[in-house]
């Protein structure tokens, strides 16, 4: 059973962030640099996330560390990604 789960775990984790990713892309936000930079910006910390993962034994193989880091890193930051559009003043309602 140990086999089993360390088998399926990469592909477990790379489904739910490609789902993430695949939401986040499917929702109507306004593509601009800022978001661009904020999804880098996950994917390096990402990275360095898999690089420390790597380090503690999670898997064998180091490449499975250095090509799910950034996957994540850049589903995390799609899902806290801050709306740097300002708001209308007439869309809250105030005159």
């Amino acid at each position: 059973m140990k086999d089993f789960a360390t088998a399926a775990l990469p592909w477990i984790l790379i489904g739910l962030a490609l789902a993430i990713l695949a939401v986040n892309h499917g929702m109507e936000r306004q593509q601009d640099e800022k978001r661009g930079a904020w999804i880098a910006t996950g994917a390096a910390l990402g990275l360095l996330l898999g690089v420390v993962l790597n380090g503690c034994g999670l898997w064998e193989d180091h490449l499975l560390g250095f090509a799910i880091g950034p996957l994540w890193g850049m589903a995390l930051a799609a899902l806290f990604t801050r709306d740097t559009a300002p708001k209308d003043k007439n869309e809250s309602g105030q005159s």
